[in-house]
């Protein structure tokens, strides 16, 4: 790794080229040498492996069949439409629970079930199929569950539901190595060891979609309703961060996306993309992630995610609108609560009077002023980012905290969370992001234990962060043509990020402050507008130098109906 520090304080390296892969992927020559190298850094050997992931298609999705447990889920939905049952579907409050709840819904009642739904309330019930909802269930009388996007760890209330009557079927996609899945449910889970599905990477709207796809085998429009409701499928995909170099998950959003395009959409989805500010006819994966997403998710962390069903299950323009200004609305007074915490403990950590920054950052605060349980996550994500170490932002109501962890990966979360399993009433995650649940009185303990486990994993140092590059190019590449050629490679997202590229010997010609925060620059020798968000702080420094180093993506700008290439720069280097 280059040992040179950027001016965030960054390590840089290149991604190790294969050269020999690169050398029989040269005859596809309708390819750039930059994309032959990111499809060669994205592990195709051949022409038929670069193909496949230049070309997303149906014939990459697996037959339903393959998974285990589904002939027993549709004999037993069957069953229910043969004894006029009611149906339930509890799913979570996130983006790949509501599109979940959606797909299931639409099929399940297309195939006449009675069809309810339930998505718990963050505050009230909490993340997961809860006692409550299987108790509830019972009273109303319903003889099936089917959950999404939360089911497969919640063994109690599985247990529940069948002591009280009601038969559960779970999609799901949460399962860690070495665990066990509820003994008296139906599961649908890919990475569970039974299954023997050839992708273990599905999101739950993903295993909800099989579910329907199977269910609906003999409906005259089968192929029409399931590429319809792959446009849902596509946003939960993207939204929930599964692997997208995986060749089915690929499929899907492709799929999803080329749907949604078309614009032939539901006035509720119409409604939505608009106040997203997505461009109808060519909405993105990064639409998806960044734009529709987050107003999906607002939704839940604020109020209650039926609002989502409700939005997205309308058909009439007007009403439809008026829903998604409702959703507007509460994301953005999930920003408002965000910045303002964020603000709080900035000036905590960084105050004149403050203690060095931890190893492992906890902070915590009371959820009646304003430490939202809801927004936790993203404020754990932004404090780490600044800070490049693990940040857990926990709420606290009365005797109950409940909290956020995202980290860096010099440390996983979970391994550090298992240091403080005595304390922790609850906790589950990935090495990158957890969520836990402890009693207040403990959180002092909790920071301290952390941070001793921290010490212990980095041998008493913390390393800088640091990035890789897919290409190293000069400016005069950044142009159109290189946006096109590498936009091929899309959709981007988890295992798939648009290619980072290190712009070698820039020269810059001006520079521009924006609102004080961002910097716009003009590079010598590039046909590209580069923005620095949040780089105003470096302007000096740039202007100074004689040639920096520039680490980035390209991407696309459409402004009057002109395409114009535009650089988003993550970082620099001086020379």
């Amino acid at each position: 790794m280059d040992s040179i520090l950027s001016l965030t304080g960054a390590q840089w390296t290149k991604a190790p080229s294969a050269p020999q892969h690169t050398e029989t992927l040269s005859t596809l020559t309708d390819c750039s040498a930059e994309l032959i190298e990111c499809l060669a850094l994205r592990g195709a050997t051949s022409i038929a492996e670069a193909k496949e992931i230049l070309s997303p298609s149906i014939e990459h999705l697996h037959s339903p069949s393959l998974m285990h447990g589904l002939e027993q889920a549709v004999e037993r939905i069957h069953k229910a439409i043969d004894k006029g049952e009611k149906v339930r579907i509890v799913t979570d409050y996130d983006v790949d629970g509501t599109t979940s709840s959606l797909i299931l819904q639409a099929t399940l009642r297309l195939l006449g079930l009675s069809v309810t739904y339930h998505i718990p309330n963050r505050k009230g019930e909490g993340y997961g199929f809860s006692c409550v909802a299987a108790q509830q269930a019972s009273d109303d009388k319903i003889g099936l569950i089917i959950t999404a996007d939360i089911g497969v760890r919640d063994h109690a209330s599985v247990e529940l539901a069948n002591q009280l009557g009601v038969d559960v079927i779970i999609c799901d996609h949460h399962l860690p190595a070495g665990e066990s899945v509820p003994s008296g449910a139906i599961v649908l889970c890919p990475p569970q060891e039974a299954c023997s599905y050839p992708n273990p990477h599905l999101a739950a709207c993903g295993v909800s979609l099989k579910l329907a796809e199977e269910l609906l085998r003999d409906h005259p429009k089968q192929g029409l309703i399931i590429r319809s409701l792959m446009k849902l499928v596509a946003i939960g995909t993207v939204a929930d961060v599964v692997d997208l170099m995986n060749q089915e998950n690929r499929a899907l959003v492709s799929l999803g996306l080329e749907q949604i395009n078309q614009t032939r959409n539901t006035a509720g989805l119409n409604a939505l993309l608009e106040v997203s500010g997505a461009t109808l006819g060519a909405v993105s994966a990064a639409d998806v992630g960044f734009k529709i997403g987050p107003r999906i998710n607002a939704a839940g962390r604020i109020s209650s995610a039926t609002t989502i069903v409700d939005l997205l299950s309308c058909k009439e323009p007007a009403e439809a609108r008026k829903i998604a200004k409702q959703v507007e609305s509460l994301n953005l007074e999930r920003r408002d609560i965000q910045e303002n915490l964020l603000e709080e403990i900035s000036s905590t950590l960084l105050g004149d009077d403050a203690p060095p920054v931890p190893n492992v950052i906890v902070v915590a605060g009371d959820e009646q002023r304003g430490w939202h349980r809801g927004i936790t996550g993203i404020v754990a994500a932004r404090i780490r980012d600044r800070f490049n170490r693990p940040a857990l932002v926990v709420s606290y109501n009365g005797d109950t905290a409940v909290g956020s962890m995202r980290s860096t990966p010099a440390l996983h979360s979970v391994h550090l969370l298992d240091s403080c399993s005595d304390i922790l009433e609850k906790y589950g995650g990935h090495p990158a992001a957890a969520g836990f649940s402890l009693p207040t009185k403990d959180i002092e303990s909790f920071r301290e234990r952390l941070n001793s486990k921290a010490e212990e994993m980095l041998h008493g140092e913390l390393p800088p962060p640091s990035y890789t590059a897919d290409l190293q190019i000069s400016s005069d590449r950044l142009n159109v043509e290189l946006v096109d050629q590498l936009a091929r490679l899309e959709p981007h997202g988890k295992g798939n990020p648009r290619p980072r590229l290190w712009v070698q010997g820039v020269r810059i010609s001006s520079t521009k402050a924006m609102k004080k925060v961002h910097l716009k620059l003009r590079l010598q020798g590039a046909r590209a507008e580069a923005i620095w968000w949040k780089g105003a702080q470096y302007e000096q420094a740039l202007l100074e130098a004689n040639t920096v180093d520039l680490l980035g993506s390209l991407q696309i700008n459409t402004w009057g109906g002109r395409r114009s290439a535009q650089f988003i720069i993550s970082d620099a280097r001086l020379n």
